[in-house]
């Protein structure tokens, strides 16, 4: 009997998150664009309660890394973000039971006379727990900030 409890109290403990997204696309990127636009700037338009003095540092830096990968274009594009829902799992409570962090907001993708060519409406959370989840919910920030580039990237520049 102390077998099975102590297995089950360490399957508990490692347990690691599921990720789920809520996005749509609302003006698409014209295919021309979608096949050859790479994102040159990112302008986060506000700063969510909550998050470190050095979140909008994180944000761009993320998002742009993941937009590397997916948006190899030689026509540049501003992104311009407005998020609208944040929350960041606790850590030490992530490791005794499930907990939600999240991201959501709209990405509008201008070309180079301003125009705004694409927009997006992006939701990514992840609910986590154990020790994988401990280690998601510390860095919050980056994981979430990842998500959001991944998530546009699937929305924006993948073939449909």
């Amino acid at each position: 009997m102390k077998v099975i409890i102590a297995g089950f109290a360490a399957a508990f403990l490692l347990v690691g998150c599921q990720s789920s997204t809520g996005s749509a696309t609302l003006t698409a990127l014209p295919q021309a664009l979608r096949a050859d636009a790479r994102v040159v700037t990112i302008a986060l338009q506000n700063t969510p309660q909550g998050t470190s003095s050095a979140f909008e540092t994180v944000f761009a830096e993320r998002v742009q890394s993941r937009l590397s990968d997916c948006a190899a274009g030689t026509r540049a594009l501003k992104l311009e973000v407005t998020l609208d829902g944040w929350s960041a799992a606790n850590p030490a409570l992530a490791l005794f039971a499930p907990a939600q962090s999240q991201i959501s907001g709209v990405a509008r993708l201008l070309d180079d006379s301003g125009a705004v060519v694409g927009v997006y409406r992006i939701r990514r959370s992840f609910t986590m727990g154990g020790v994988g989840g401990m280690v998601m919910a510390t860095g919050a920030e980056t994981h979430m900030s990842n998500a959001f580039g991944e998530e546009l990237c699937k929305q924006a520049f993948e073939k449909p």
